[in-house]
């Protein structure tokens, strides 16, 4: 397979550039800090968060830092997420500033990346919790598109989804293929202290989903917590709450294009996929991920 280069006719991000075998844009993240945690450098932390872009993050990073932190609604309220966790990926190569702006502190105990596991690799063998989320393939990349749309670092795309699909086929979409992402997370499923969410499960029983994260990070909570962490951190009080939609980097999104927190439901691919493009998807998926065990719901 071609190595993907810099440029492509249909949308480039900006001061594209190629990495890892895949592109990002440096106005996102800086090219040096991608290499800096593919040689296993960076800080130390307890717990990290692995996704694809746009596959629940938000909900699985704060539902984490509940559990970590004897569910403080009240800190979480005042706040913003991107305060409360370290993402790797857009800080600085030094890990001292994130988007230009100092951290306020190194010392952070939850971490995320949207990396592929080849660039994680050697962070993945260090004796840490990883938690991995996955959501379907279509509603991932309908919501990609939307941010695509949205976001001023990736160029603002105004292209069709149909013009979208095309650089998902061409492998030119951030972070880079999504199976190819999904399949290298998932091929550590035996690697102790790693477990695996999927967004189709949490919204239909955040109930059972907070539980088994609770458990996986050794939290013993009475119902009441957990109900208190799900009732947090539902789609609707996400979108609403200033500290969690990402209302402090509005000058990066343009919300009037789309919120950060768009839909947050199950099956809208249906809504922007052609037959065509849904036959595409089924394909990949049943030749790379099937084989694998690894499964995938496009509705509920």
């Amino acid at each position: 397979m071609a190595k993907p280069s810099v440029g492509h006719p249909i949308h480039t991000i900006p001061q594209e550039y190629v990495v890892g075998g895949f592109i990002m844009g440096e106005q996102l993240a800086m090219e040096e800090t991608q290499k800096v945690l593919q040689r296993g450098e960076g800080p130390e932390y307890e717990v990290l968060v692995a996704t694809f872009p746009r596959s629940g993050t938000a909900r699985i990073v704060e539902i984490a830092w509940l559990l970590m932190n004897d569910i403080n609604v009240k800190k979480a309220k005042e706040v913003p997420q991107g305060g409360r966790h370290l993402f790797l990926d857009l800080c600085d190569p030094t890990f001292k500033t994130v988007f230009g702006k100092p951290l306020p502190s190194v010392d952070y105990p939850l971490a995320k990346t949207h990396l592929p596991y080849h660039m994680m690799e050697k962070h993945a063998k260090r004796d840490t919790k990883i938690i991995v989320g996955f959501r379907n393939p279509k509603d991932n990349l309908v919501s990609i598109y939307h941010f695509y749309r949205m976001n001023r670092t990736l160029g603002n795309f105004t292209g069709t989804f149909s013009e979208f699909f095309q650089l998902v086929k061409d492998k030119h979409v951030m972070y880079g293929d999504i199976f190819d992402f999904c399949v290298g997370w998932w091929n550590i499923r035996d690697r102790p202290n790693t477990m695996y969410v999927n967004y189709e499960d949490l919204t239909e029983d955040p109930v059972k989903e907070v539980r088994r994260m609770a458990e996986f990070l050794g939290k013993k909570l009475t119902d009441q917590e957990i109900i208190k962490i799900v009732e947090w951190t539902t789609f609707g009080n996400m979108a609403e709450e200033k500290s969690t939609n990402y209302d402090s980097i509005k000058h990066h999104l343009d919300f009037k294009i789309s919120p950060y927190m768009r839909k947050g439901t199950v099956g809208d691919w249906k809504n922007h996929f052609n037959e065509e493009e849904s036959k595409y998807i089924d394909e990949q998926d049943q030749k790379i991920c099937a084989p694998l065990g690894l499964k995938f719901r496009y509705e509920l």
